[in-house]
This record gives C-alpha cells, sequence and structure tokens, in this order.
C-alpha cells in the first residue's frame, strides 16, 4: 500500500497562480501602455518592440494559467507552477544583475523585481514543488 501523502493542495497551486496571473497582467499593463517607466526607472532604458514583445509573451502565459485554472486541472496547475517558478528564479536574477551592476534606489523596476519575483514568485514556487514531491 502506497502511503505517500502529496502535501500541496490544488488550493495552493490555484493561489500562486493567480499571483502569476496578477504579476502577468501587471507587466501587461506596463509594458504596453506605460513603457517609459522603463526607460525612468530601469538601466535598460525603453525599446518599444521589445516591451511589447514581452506583454505578448505575458498574455500568452495568462492565458495558460486562466485555462488551467478553469480546468480545475492539478497536473497541469504544477506544470505552469514548475515553469512560472523557472522564470521567476530567472527574471528576478536578471533584475538583481541589472542592479548590482550600476545600483540606484532610482531604479524602482529591478528592486521590485528582485523582491517581487524572484523572491516571492522563485522561493513561493519552490516551495511548493518540494512539498508537492514529500
Amino acid at each position: 500500500m502506497n502511503s505517500r501523502k502529496i502535501r500541496t493542495t490544488p488550493k495552493q497551486y490555484t493561489v500562486y497562480l493567480i499571483f502569476m496571473l496578477i504579476a502577468c497582467s501587471g507587466a501587461v499593463v506596463w509594458q504596453v501602455c506605460l513603457p517609459n517607466f522603463a526607460e525612468q526607472f530601469t538601466s535598460w532604458g525603453s525599446a518599444f518592440g521589445w516591451q511589447r514583445e514581452i506583454a505578448l509573451w505575458n498574455i500568452g502565459i495568462i492565458t495558460a494559467i486562466i485555462f488551467t485554472l478553469v480546468k480545475k486541472n492539478v497536473e497541469m496547475m504544477k506544470l505552469l507552477t514548475i515553469q512560472s517558478t523557472i522564470l521567476c528564479w530567472l527574471l528576478g536574477i536578471n533584475h538583481l544583475a541589472a542592479l548590482l551592476m550600476n545600483f540606484s534606489f532610482t531604479y524602482t523596476i529591478h528592486i521590485l523585481g528582485v523582491f517581487e519575483v524572484m523572491l516571492l514568485g522563485g522561493i513561493w514556487g519552490t516551495i511548493l514543488l518540494i512539498k508537492s514531491r514529500s
């Protein structure tokens, strides 16, 4: 008899994916509607074509998250949690590198990227995935 317990519940995945839905939606808004924020609050400046492409990528992620939440498919939730966690770590590290290369408190998007994306999204997702293996 297999007495292995899965400690991660569908509700925990759902809450995490709703967080990611909100974060990705926010990124779409500022990338499409407020692209000059990048110029003012990052070390990267603005590049409207790339920013629009990032927004479109986020729309794809948003679509997948909404579809998964509507279907309530736990396996799809776990897969999107894996994908989102990896993206959070990579994007957060990218913001951290940009911040460390030219530190300034005016680069608030990099600072938020480190805290919101890497630390909150990355660590939260990692904890969910580790718990799901227990």
